[in-house]
């Protein structure tokens, strides 16, 4: 009986290291390796992060007003590298009534009085090369910064976008507020240690909050009218990719762009933003005008 239950011991013991891989955050590889995890798949799968929210008026002087529920959801595959990964993917979000959550096919605007078709936001692609040269591995706790919250740690990224508009003023005065392109975008990962310490964890289970400070959207028609949005946000990596998205979510994308249902098949450039698409749907004449 010894004897079997030493083997037992041992053969229960050879099992272990898929499982209980010594992981050290401290350690820069395993810190990215963690990362990785949490934004993405360390097995290459495809990951699905979802969030909602609301998006707000700003303006100097002036009461906030609630203009919009928001919604959307970002679908990616991991592509692995020796020192970080590649994420392949697409992103949409949708405009809603902010009192009934429909989303919206057109929209009062309440500074205007104006009755204006809603663009959606369908960026594709979005990716990101988040791979690092081995001489900037040592320094991968600065470039991918987190916070200890005790049994969480928070990974964020504070991102101040500030270049050329592709809307410039001159062609685009009805819909652009200015010719400089300047926002705000604050992204938080909040991920158990548990999970980040479990090896057998390819992609663990992730919280997020996403807030941007934006000029007006180009659909709003607002030209150069002074005031920002602010879109507040939160959400969470869903398991089950896009058929875990809510129904009305689903049907929406497969009504309008199917293609969105699955990540990239591979890398392209340049990224798409709300401000690139407006200006494609310009050029192709999709935009109706202001009567």
């Amino acid at each position: 009986m010894n004897n079997i239950l030493i083997m037992c011991i041992i053969l229960g013991l050879l099992s272990l290291p898929l499982f209980a891989q010594s992981i050290d955050l401290n350690k820069p590889q395993d810190y990215l390796n963690a990362f990785m995890r949490v934004r993405g798949d360390a097995k290459g799968g495809e990951t699905l992060y979802h969030w909602t929210g609301s998006v707000y008026s700003f303006v100097p002087g002036e009461k906030r007003m609630e203009l919009f529920g928001f919604e959307g959801f970002n679908l990616a595959k991991t592509i692995v590298g020796e020192y970080g990964f590649t994420l392949l993917t697409r992103e949409a979000a949708f405009f809603k009534d902010h009192r009934t959550g429909q989303i919206l096919d057109n929209w009062r605007n309440p500074f205007t009085q104006a009755d204006i078709p809603v663009i959606h936001i369908w960026n594709d692609p979005v990716n990101q090369d988040m791979n690092l040269d081995a001489d900037m591995l040592p320094y991968v706790h600065q470039i991918f910064p987190s916070t200890d919250l005790g049994d969480e740690l928070a990974f964020h990224m504070e991102i101040f976008p500030f270049y050329p508009s592709p809307l410039p003023r001159k062609e685009f005065g009805e819909f652009s507020q200015s010719d400089t392109y300047q926002a705000a975008e604050f992204f938080q990962f909040f991920a158990n240690k548990n999970d980040l310490q479990n090896s057998a964890l390819s992609s663990v289970p992730v919280t997020i909050t996403w807030n941007r400070v934006s000029p007006w959207i180009p659909f709003m028609r607002m030209g150069d009218r002074p005031g920002n949005l602010i879109f507040v946000c939160r959400g969470k990596k869903l398991d089950g990719g896009f058929k875990a998205l809510p129904k009305d979510i689903q049907d929406y994308v497969m009504k309008n762009k199917p293609e969105f249902a699955l990540p990239p098949s591979e890398w392209s450039e340049p990224n798409e933003t709300s401000w690139t698409y407006f200006k494609k749907l310009w050029e192709q004449g999709l935009i109706e005008p202001q009567e």
